[in-house]
């Protein structure tokens, strides 16, 4: 088997928003223009005063759209941070192409083909795929493909009735958006981001004229294999549909007693059919060479060369669910030797619906016991409707959309939605209702109702035992002065700082300030979402100088035991280090086979009993809804301690019922 690499891709979400109240603030739009994924945007930079609202009336689109494409202003805008703006065309444009002195940008529809655009614009599929190299694996509907001017006839081109339509959206949430500093240079990004040029330039095929300061680049999500976390990026989307809901404080699941688990416990007879779904890309990775069009010759022209892959290469979108799968089998190779028995059939997607509903067509999938996966949130859309029609229970690993999880009762959710995680920030900071409480957060229109559903949340922990007359809690707006935060502190008290935030440069600008207040004799305990530990501009030293507490859905202790064999086991069967994701699949799949193994394919209803040892997660799912699916609102809290050591705080404060151990024989 090839040995394998980690890459990350997250599913999309909606994003409910409540809608500022107009500001007479003149915005002055930008003329700006990248193409970035082939999709054409302005390029904001947004200025003092400018809030969602009012950027969204000045370029006419909609502050979701907006929200869409900028994930990170949902807890705030910042000046100076550049938004990427979708060009809205007017309505008598021609919705499918705009020009310029020498391109064409072809808006792709529904049917749309690479040959019938070659036809369309009379131009060949290789001239194309040179100015888009993308789309060798593909077109996508509303991808915005570049065409060389030439003396075409704009005719129509039929598209056969048989022939199979791509219908695949573009899921944006794969990606971050780099802004090029001065200094940097192709190799000093492939460096910090850890991808290949190759794919740096298939992503941002601009870079064939080089690399310019002020350029927006399109680079794939990849987290390091020294992370202590899985999925911050997912979980930490700040995009659950529900998070404004005023969701019910108490689920439905501990409302409800099912004492019938013990008599569902049986010796298993006949084997479990188990689906797995997920992007394993294996045509891509079976081609063995592309073509290399980023160099050119002493006259200027480019230079076609025919570059080969290495024997075990693997195409880059593909590696980290690779890696996933690879923990499946070890959690089924663990369990076979424990008597477990399971019909394991594996799936590529290729992350294509069209392949999903290939895949579910297949007669066999209609007596599955078990599927897991798929990754994208289209695809999760499609299984989720025939789970719930043939009643098979399914796992979505890595997607948090709510909206789903209302619909459909055999659907379990592993990651926590956002609004999970804000009760779990409210829960653990509330030890400390008896010490100076300060929430601190940025100013914006789009952060208002979030703010709120927190609020909401830690007043209902605090007043468990705590008079709320009696309580010092202060909220802080804060922008950019020290002042402002020193003004809400105490040197009588210890100061809890809650800081409900996930934008990098936000939170970097407060740890800074806090850290500066430490040294004036103030003691400060530090509250913030799991997705501080990968902001790489954040000195370390100051989460341990503020003993930051973080609120974490997945956690790697490499001092664990169990975590130790894992490694070994892996290293001993691949070669290599395990990856988180190696981890994660491992977690996922031994949790919900065990679960089948001791209660049968109606395992739901005891899964609020079921409890296994893992190796980076504790899963506690619940049902909000008496016909909801399962949520895991399972999380931990760590804490940055002065020894510069982290420590696991909490694992959940749950009570302990009889685990599962995690089996990891040789």
């Amino acid at each position: 088997m090839k040995n394998l690499f980690l890459f990350l891709s997250v599913s999309f979400l909606s994003i409910s928003f409540l809608f500022a109240q107009p500001d007479t603030l003149k915005i002055e739009k930008s003329n700006d223009k990248v193409i970035i994924g082939g999709q054409v945007y302005y390029v904001h930079i947004v200025k003092q005063g400018e809030t969602l609202y009012s950027i969204s009336n000045a370029y006419g689109v909609s502050q979701k759209e907006i929200a869409k494409e900028n994930p990170e202003i949902f807890l705030g805008l910042i000046i100076g941070q550049a938004l990427k703006i979708p060009l809205v065309k007017p309505e008598n444009e021609n919705d499918e192409q705009v020009e310029n002195d020498n391109f064409i940008y072809h808006k792709v529809k529904k049917g749309h083909t690479l040959y019938s655009l070659s036809r369309k614009y009379n131009v060949s599929q290789e001239e194309i795929i040179r100015h888009n190299p993308t789309v060798r694996y593909g077109i996508n509907i509303d991808q915005i493909i570049k065409i060389p001017k030439t003396n075409y006839q704009n005719e129509e081109v039929s598209i056969p009735k048989t022939q199979t339509l791509t219908d695949t959206i573009k899921i944006s949430d794969q990606y971050l958006y780099h802004e090029v500093k001065s200094k940097e240079t192709i190799y000093s990004l492939v460096r910090v981001y850890h991808i290949s040029e190759e794919l740096l330039y298939d992503l941002n095929p601009f870079l064939s004229d080089g690399l310019k300061v002020g350029q927006i680049l399109k680079i794939p999500k990849v987290h390091g294999a020294e992370d202590g976390f899985v999925f911050e990026d997912i979980t930490a989307q700040v995009k659950d549909t529900v998070v404004y809901e005023r969701r019910n404080q108490l689920a439905y699941s501990d409302s409800i007693v099912f004492s019938q688990c013990d008599s569902l416990r049986r010796k298993q007879v006949n084997p479990f059919n188990v689906a797995v779904l997920l992007p394993l890309y294996i045509e891509h990775s079976e081609q063995e060479f592309y073509i290399d069009s980023s160099k050119v010759n002493e006259f200027g022209k480019k230079i076609y060369e025919t570059i080969y892959r290495a024997p075990n290469y693997i195409y880059p979108r593909a590696i980290n669910y690779v890696e996933f799968y690879e923990g499946i089998l070890l959690a089924v190779d663990s369990l076979k030797k424990q008597g477990f028995s399971v019909n394991l059939h594996v799936f590529d997607t290729d992350g294509d619906t069209n392949k999903v509903n290939e895949i579910l067509r297949q007669p066999k999938m209609k007596n599955l016991d078990l599927i897991i996966g798929p990754v994208y949130s289209n695809e999760v859309e499609i299984v989720s409707n025939f789970s719930l029609k043939h009643r098979i229970k399914m796992v979505s690993p890595f997607s948090d959309n709510m909206l789903l999880l209302e619909k459909n009762p055999f659907l379990f959710q592993v990651s926590p939605s956002f609004s999970s995680q804000f009760d779990k920030l409210a829960q653990f900071s509330s030890d400390y209702k008896n010490k100076n409480i300060v929430l601190l957060h940025n100013i914006d229109s789009g952060q208002y109702e979030s703010i709120s559903l927190l609020k909401e949340k830690l007043f209902n922990y605090y007043s468990l035992d705590t008079s709320i007359r009696d309580l010092q809690f202060k909220e802080v707006h804060f922008s950019d002065s020290i002042h402002v935060i020193e003004h809400a502190l105490t040197k009588n008290n210890e100061n809890i700082i809650i800081v409900p935030s996930n934008d990098q440069a936000f939170v970097s600008l407060v740890i800074s300030n806090l850290n500066s207040l430490v040294s004036k004799g103030y003691s400060i305990k530090t509250f913030g979402m799991s997705r501080w530990y990968r902001f790489d501009n954040v000195d370390p030293e100051y989460f341990y100088n503020l003993a930051t507490h973080l609120v974490v859905p997945f956690y790697i202790d490499y001092k664990d035991q169990k975590v130790k064999d894992f490694i070994l086991k892996y290293r001993y069967l691949f070669k290599s280090e395990p990856d988180q994701y190696v981890m994660h699949g491992f977690d996922v799949s031994m949790y919900f086979l065990t679960a089948l193994q001791k209660y049968g394919n109606d395992f739901q209803n005891c899964i609020y009993h079921h409890k296994v040892d893992l190796l980076q997660s504790d899963m506690h799912f619940v049902k909000w809804y008496e016909y909801s699916g399962f949520e895991n609102i399972g999380a931990s809290l760590i804490r940055y301690d002065s020894n510069y050591s982290i420590t696991i705080v909490s694992d959940d404060k749950k009570s302990e019922p009889e685990k599962s151990q995690v089996f990891l024989n040789k």
